[in-house]
């Protein structure tokens, strides 16, 4: 009940129908969102499923889009938006339901400062975002966006806003100069690979990052990554989320 509160959305600006339709199953397809650079040269989200193949294009906008974070069945997507990368421009935080295309905006109080960070709540009904005088909680939509502070160290927003491997949560993925590593909670650090950026979480028991304009995906346990075969990708593609999508059910 709670997603499907969160999937009715208002629909503020934004198209009526999704730009992953026909494309991507969302909500049961497991899929990936990543930030890149179109043929006209601007920032935008992209979508690929899980498996490789064709990369859609999900944002279409003069504005720079970045910091994408998906609910876990992909249903709704949240991120930064901003008009150019300069100290004093504004950024927005976005809710995009992909089953729709609808958008919300999210705003901040004047005091919390720029949004740079964004990250669900395990129960995907908040949306904490990290900003560079702090950590806001926000209601997610339908829900009226009543922004609060959160103090230093609440461990609701802090799991949100870390970047977890495993399930159940074991280590948490951090670049390393220019590798990967994974931290478990009580210090010991692992090297994922030795030559990567923007890690991401990969499901419930693997890894991915960005190794050039290349996506290499690698099991948590004993492996070699491999790397994802797509077509039409953007250039320089980086700052991903997944989603694992929702197995539908059947009726006997």
């Amino acid at each position: 009940m709670k997603h499907a509160a969160l999937l009715a959305l208002v629909l503020v600006g934004g198209c009526k129908f999704s730009p992953l339709m026909n494309r991507i199953t969302v909500g049961e397809e497991p899929f990936a969102v990543v930030v890149g650079e179109g043929p006209d040269g601007r920032t935008d989200l992209f979508a690929v499923s899980a498996g490789g193949g064709l990369v859609t294009q999900l944002t279409f906008t003069v504005p720079i889009e970045i910091g994408p974070r998906l609910t876990r069945d992909g249903g709704v997507l949240a991120f930064i938006r901003m008009r150019d990368t300069l100290a004093t421009t504004p950024h927005e935080v976005v809710v995009m339901n992909l089953v729709s295309g609808g958008e919300r905006s999210l705003p901040l109080p004047a005091e919390a400062g720029q949004a740079t960070q964004v990250g669900w709540s395990d129960d995907e009904t908040t949306l904490y975002v990290r900003t560079d005088r702090g950590v806001w909680a926000v209601p997610a939509p339908p829900a009226a966006p009543d922004a609060r502070a959160v103090a230093v160290g609440d461990a609701a927003a802090d799991t949100a806003l870390t970047l977890w491997l495993g399930t159940p949560r074991f280590a948490r993925a951090v670049a390393c100069d220019s590798a990967i590593c994974a931290i478990t909670a009580r210090g010991d650090t692992a090297r994922l690979t030795p030559t990567g950026h923007d890690p991401l979480r990969w499901g419930t028991d693997s890894v991915a990052w960005f190794d050039g304009d290349a996506l290499m995906i690698r099991s948590l346990g004993p492996g070699s990554p491999r790397r994802m075969t797509w077509s039409q990708p953007p250039k320089h593609p980086r700052d991903g989320a997944y989603a694992k999508g929702v197995k539908p059910t059947t009726t006997p």
